[in-house]
């Protein structure tokens, strides 16, 4: 995407070549480094990229201003164009301003573009609060991305999230299944393939713009942007309990099969946990365990079942029967 200044594209070109890294930068696609370097190649090119952003801007402000049918005038909505070519002092002085900016603020205009991102490897839990609005707890094998805004606009792109709104915030959750709109509360919201499974513990959501309200001890899953509720268990708060075992770096398991019961730990195990016997599949787990260390699971297994662990050469783990 790089020209010098020998080989400037037309003004036209610059313009989409501009608006091109600014969706990309958007979306949290981008290459940063690659491009500082077509940003840097000629002042021109930052200028374009100054103004596509600020057309940006201004648009997404005209978004927000409020406006009556009832009083507004057509006519009267924008004042008159007038035409006109902006002369060489302004076009320097607006190079100059922008490489302050860029120096000083190390780089304003793709932090207003870009999203932030975050993201935990196989077993890592992480907490990201650096938005006073709302802070995220990260569940292991997960990532998001969000945008600061009024709403705050964020991405659960894989894994499990802990949500917190403080007062007054409102956060929209872009999922595979649909959008949520959340108010300010708790929730936990988990992807599960193409869908997205939402517990609201505190505060009130919706699924998509005038959807049903979701009311805390609500378990709903997100499909193609509709949304069932997942049948309330009969003691509400250990139902809500297990959804959140994880921030206790624990899990709880209801009777469920191994089946069941070795995805849901194999989450946070870089070397898994298989069933080398399918007969072991029919058996029902409950109890709580340990999600940093599987020892205290296959003492159970061991204890309760006779089910005996094997480490295999590749570091997974083979349950058979003893």
């Amino acid at each position: 995407m790089s020209h010098g200044p020998d080989t400037l594209a037309p003004a036209a070109d610059l313009t989409e070549i501009a608006a091109g890294w600014l969706a990309a930068l958007d979306a949290g696609t981008a290459d940063s480094d690659a491009f500082e370097a077509w940003r840097s190649a000629d002042v021109r090119h930052a200028i374009a990229f100054a103004e596509v952003a600020q057309t940006w801007q201004d648009l997404n402000d005209l978004r927000l201003v409020p406006c009556s049918p009832e009083t507004a005038d057509p006519l009267q909505a924008f004042p008159p164009i007038e035409a006109h070519r902006p002369d060489r002092r302004r076009v320097l002085r607006a190079a100059v301003a922008l490489g302050a900016v860029v120096v000083a603020g190390g780089g304003f205009a793709i932090r207003a573009a870009a999203r932030n991102k975050a993201d935990t490897a196989i077993g890592q839990r992480r907490t990201v609060s650096d938005n006073p609005a709302f802070s995220v707890d990260l569940n292991t094998d997960s990532s998001i991305t969000w945008k600061d805004g009024a709403p705050v606009r964020l991405w659960l792109e894989r894994g499990e999230i802990a949500i917190r709104l403080g007062p007054a915030h409102r956060l929209s959750l872009m999922t595979p299944g649909g959008t949520f709109h959340l108010a300010s509360g708790v929730y936990n919201a988990r992807l599960r393939g193409a869908s997205c499974e939402l517990a609201v513990l505190q505060g009130q959501g919706t699924l998509g713009d005038g959807g049903r309200t979701f009311v805390p001890g609500e378990v709903a899953l997100a499909t193609a942007g509709q949304a069932s509720l997942r049948p309330r268990d009969a003691d509400l708060a250990a139902d809500l309990g297990r959804i959140t075992a994880w921030q206790r770096d624990t899990l709880v398991l209801g009777g469920e099969s191994l089946d069941y019961a070795l995805a849901e730990m194999n989450r946070y195990r870089a070397q898994k946990i298989v069933i080398g016997d399918p007969a072991l599949s029919r058996l029902r787990i409950g109890g709580t365990f340990a999600t940093t260390d599987a020892r205290e699971f296959l003492e159970a297994l061991r204890t309760s079942f006779g089910v005996k662990a094997t480490a295999g050469a590749d570091g997974n783990i083979v349950l058979t029967h003893d």
